[in-house]
């Protein structure tokens, strides 16, 4: 299995639409076998999708993701795990514990508890009416 986590200065990086690198981690039996930085291009969504499904991975772990890209992740097979936020590390080692519980990590503002990882429902209603829901 391989999972992609967008960084951005050891952490997870707000939104993958413009993220310059991924953490890819394959693992076997529980343990990473491999770990590597790869640069994303600065083009096209599309682009940064092939390299995903070039690279077999299977689950992305990612901020937040554009409402017309998320879609596509799906037709590619990706499992996509969003709104994350904090110290890759740390979420990668909860991965890897299969303690992974992603209210302990969701963005600030995003209520996790209220479904919003949802395919039907892609974004997060937050409570402060300054900010928009993505």
């Amino acid at each position: 299995m391989k999972i992609a986590l967008s960084v951005w200065n050891n952490r997870v990086a707000p939104v993958f639409d413009v993220a310059m690198q991924l953490l890819v981690v394959e693992i076997e039996d529980g343990k990473i076998i491999k770990k590597e930085i790869k640069k994303l291009s600065t083009g096209a969504f599309l682009e940064k999708v092939k390299m995903l499904k070039d690279l077999q991975v299977s689950t992305l772990i990612c901020g937040a993701v554009s409402r017309q890209f998320r879609p596509i992740l799906d037709i590619y097979g990706i499992d996509v795990i969003g709104f994350i936020a904090g110290n890759v590390e740390v979420i990668l080692q909860s991965w890897l514990l299969y303690e992974f519980d992603e209210t302990a990590f969701a963005m600030p503002g995003c209520q996790k508890k209220k479904n919003c990882r949802s395919r039907q429902q892609p974004c997060c209603r937050k409570k402060n009416k300054n900010i928009e829901a993505s």
